[in-house]
């Protein structure tokens, strides 16, 4: 991945190139700390393998980073309406999201008034609204 491939991914809205930024510096800066404390044969061999991965400044990792979360968590309420149609209560959402069942179920209205706000014609407001309560 070179600058502009790198450019390309921090504007593009696609979570894999974004988190393939994120990867390719973390996979270096793990390389650069391994090999100095390396035999000479693992020190060859991060060489080799920095060589065929792209090198990504920290700060273009973080925006990488960054831009990720966002979308990913602009997208959760999609995949928090499929796990209540599955059955889910907001507790065990919750749980899984590492937050408490109040701030599952505040999170998805807020993100259906979001919805209902800016682009109404775009997802079925009824099937959205109906999983909001257990």
């Amino acid at each position: 991945m070179d600058q502009t491939s790198v450019e390309q991914a921090l504007n593009s809205g696609n979570v894999h190139e974004l988190l393939k930024v994120w990867e390719d510096f973390n996979r270096g800066e793990a390389s650069l700390s391994n090999s100095s404390t390396a035999s000479d044969q693992a020190r060859e061999a991060a060489a080799h393998f920095l060589s065929e991965v792209s090198e990504v400044a920290a700060l273009e990792a973080l925006r990488a980073n960054a831009r990720a979360v966002e979308l990913l968590t602009a997208r959760r309420w999609y995949v928090m309406k499929s796990a209540r149609e599955g059955g889910a209560m907001w507790a065990q959402i919750g749980e899984a999201l590492g937050i408490t069942k109040q701030a599952a179920h505040d999170f998805y209205r807020r993100k259906i008034e979001e919805q209902e706000k800016y682009s109404p014609d775009l997802h079925d407001t009824a099937a959205a609204r109906a999983v909001l309560e257990d």
